[in-house]
């Protein structure tokens, strides 16, 4: 009781601080998850957390309201259909065949200028044949599915309700996925996972926006279904109209342990505790990630960057014994836009890298991962890598992008019961040794990626692309000798999200 009269209470301090500033109003709205504001809108102090509360993109087809009350004219529903009907090959040994068949529906409405919804499901027959690697075949990061001799069958929703009582407050619900950053990955949270449910509160006070989100995550685990939470909190000052620092912090938990069944940890729900004094005071084991998100914009491109600490301790750092729980990931980009007579030219390029063991733990419950997928880099840790792409939109509605990406990534000599700290689903705890890791140690692999992709949209009115992609991929995957191999990637998909198949 103590805990909860804590939060109302600082709710209320919040609330009178907020009433006197005279901020942007917080809108209701809610951008879907690829809309780079940086790069679709002219504003300064773009913000990092996405997907954004802007105007979002209107598909579909407007519905006519029974109400024909002036305070009622910007309300709207719009309905539309989903597609994601798509298809690859890559001859990496045996060759590699994928196809998914997807379709569904899309919602969107406003009920009021304070009330924001949309719902995305989509349905998809999924068949692969040959090597089962993420990145050689269609990648997927489904909600739930169930597999049926070749053929996996899988629901993807995406649904979100946000609501803003407040100009400086929004409440948001929901299935869905979130980012944090301004690059192409994340080192702190990126959507390459499954969607999840999830409560969001975005705070708005002068220059700091504080963001919370409240996550609750699963596990398979040997069969068994496995739940885990998540409390994340992320507080971003807008130092100036260009320049912006954010302090992250998220805590992994289990509603159970060897001790006792805990449920939710309340202490974890006050939105102004730092974790780590919280984590102490519990007397836990829960995994922490504390981190900084930066950026600077100039007119025509940006400087970002980020830096995660999982766990270090100064000594071996400053000894450089390389110790194992030495744990910490970073990144630095730049991109940039140029607008053209017959379009817009886009181009970013970023470093990003990860000591090995960096989000892992000391299981599947309390790792920085969900339904078997990281929750920051694809990749997990354990790896270098530089990923580029640049794109020219043509006023056509024709888009060609190119992408190049070079990755070193260690640890391909662990086994199961052996780990090198690149898999962040394997225990801490199946180390061989206690020091001497480094970034691409103990079984290195080194991949050179590089793709062309042609794009046309083909319904403006319901954001449906026809895309056709080839490339060529060199790697040794711990071999001495680099082996080619190429691959084509297309289809007809709704583009209202991050395809992130073939870019890891």
């Amino acid at each position: 009781m103590k805990n909860l009269l804590t939060i109302l209470l600082l709710f209320q301090w919040t609330f009178f601080i907020a009433q006197t500033e005279v901020e942007p109003k917080i809108n209701a709205e809610v951008n879907y998850l690829n809309y780079d504001a940086f790069f679709e809108s002219d504003e300064l102090n773009v913000n990092p957390v996405l997907p954004n509360l802007s105007k979002p993109y209107q598909p579909g087809y407007r519905l006519p309201w029974v109400s024909k009350q002036e305070k009622y004219k910007d309300n709207y529903l719009h309905i539309f259909p989903v597609v994601n009907v798509l298809g690859s090959f890559k001859n990496d040994g045996n060759s590699t065949y994928s196809a998914n068949f997807g379709a569904g529906l899309g919602i969107t409405t406003q009920l009021s200028k304070k009330f924001y919804a949309r719902l995305l499901l989509t349905g998809n027959a999924f068949q692969r044949e040959g090597s089962n690697l993420d990145y050689s075949s269609i990648f997927r990061s489904d909600f739930w599915e169930e597999s049926n001799n070749s053929t996996t069958l899988s629901i993807q929703p995406r649904f979100r309700m946000s609501f803003s009582p407040y100009e400086f407050l929004n409440i948001q619900a929901g299935v869905d996925q979130h980012f944090i950053g301004q690059g192409n990955r994340s080192m702190l949270l990126g959507d390459y996972g499954a969607p999840y449910p999830f409560v969001q509160l975005r705070t708005k006070i002068w220059k700091l926006e504080m963001v919370n989100i409240y996550q609750f995550f699963k596990e398979n685990e040997n069969t068994q279904l496995t739940r885990k939470f998540a409390s994340t909190h992320f507080f971003n000052f807008n130092a100036t109209d260009r320049f912006q620092i954010g302090v992250f912090e998220t805590v992994v938990f289990a509603p159970k342990d060897t001790l006792l069944n805990r449920g939710y940890e309340v202490e974890y729900l006050n939105p102004f505790l730092f974790y780590r004094p919280t984590e102490y005071g519990l007397g836990s084991q829960d995994r922490l990630l504390i981190g900084l998100n930066t950026s600077y914009q100039f007119d025509r491109f940006m400087v970002y960057g980020q830096f995660a600490l999982d766990e270090f301790v100064l000594k071996e750092l400053v000894d450089r014994t390389r110790w194992w729980a030495n744990k910490y990931s970073g990144q630095i980009g730049i991109k940039g836009k140029r607008n053209l007579t017959k379009g817009q030219l886009r181009w970013q390029t970023e470093l990003n890298f990860a000591r090995p063991f960096t989000y892992s733990h000391i299981n599947e419950s309390t790792n920085y991962g969900n339904q078997g997928r990281p929750l920051a880099h694809p990749l997990g840790s354990n790896f270098v890598e530089i990923y580029t792409q640049s794109s020219m939109h043509f006023n056509s509605n024709f888009t060609l992008t190119g992408r190049f990406f070079f990755v070193q990534q260690g640890g391909a000599d662990g086994n199961d019961s052996i780990s090198y700290g690149s898999d962040v689903y394997q225990s801490y705890t199946d180390r061989p040794k206690e020091y001497g890791y480094k970034i691409g140690g103990d079984g290195q692999v080194n991949r050179f990626h590089f793709s062309v992709e042609g794009s046309y949209r083909i319904s403006e009115k319901l954001m449906i692309d026809a895309f056709i992609r080839p490339g060529v991929e060199l790697n040794n995957m711990a071999q001495k000798n680099y082996n080619t191999h190429f691959m084509v990637f297309g289809g007809i998909r709704t583009s209202l999200w991050n395809e992130r198949s073939f870019s890891f």
